[in-house]
């Protein structure tokens, strides 16, 4: 089989298993731990969450023209929503839904499609941004917030097993050896 073939949710596979150990440190917070910050000047857990939402939406939305005009409408409704950072139920529903929107693409586009590019207007300057270099930039964007969600859920005394208590999210969805 060609490579051309494949899709990119090949390419990117276990991207989705970080989603979900996402969806699983957000998901049993009460509102105090999410509006936890360490500092005054710092970003909450909830506003961290929140942040990793609006970048895939930014980029997949709105740079490259993934999702409806439904969501369109939703996400003008949730970027009006003042308390989404503080209520679990919520980031996880805007969580899966801004994976969804990442899922679809990366299960549409093949190999040959990372070279398509998109002119982003920036600071007065035009970039030609490739998509292979916006799937890129998400996906470091969503391990570097994850990473900062661990480290504000450990300094709150919460186990995370998924993010990294237990080598990651390795523990809950990696393939077993046969010999075990």
């Amino acid at each position: 089989m060609a490579t051309d073939s494949y899709t990119l949710m090949n390419v990117y596979k276990g991207w989705d298993d970080y989603q979900v150990s996402l969806v699983h440190a957000i998901a049993p917070l009460s509102r105090e731990q999410l509006l936890w910050k360490p500092a005054p000047h710092l970003r909450s857990v909830g506003g961290i969450a929140n942040h990793i939402i609006g970048g895939r939406i930014q980029w997949f939305h709105y740079i490259l023209g993934e999702g409806s005009e439904e969501l369109t409408n939703q996400v003008a409704t949730w970027m009006s929503n003042d308390t989404v950072e503080e209520k679990s139920d919520e980031l996880v529903k805007w969580l899966e839904a801004s994976w969804q929107l990442v899922a679809d693409a990366l299960n549409r586009w093949t190999i040959a499609d990372l070279a398509q590019t998109y002119r982003l207007p920036y600071k007065g300057k035009n970039y030609d941004l490739t998509r292979q270099w916006i799937i890129l930039h998400v996906l470091a964007h969503d391990f570097h917030h994850g990473g900062e969600l661990s480290i504000l859920l450990g300094m709150q005394g919460l186990s995370l097993p998924e993010l990294g208590d237990e080598g990651g999210h390795l523990s809950e969805r990696a393939p077993l050896s046969k010999e075990s």
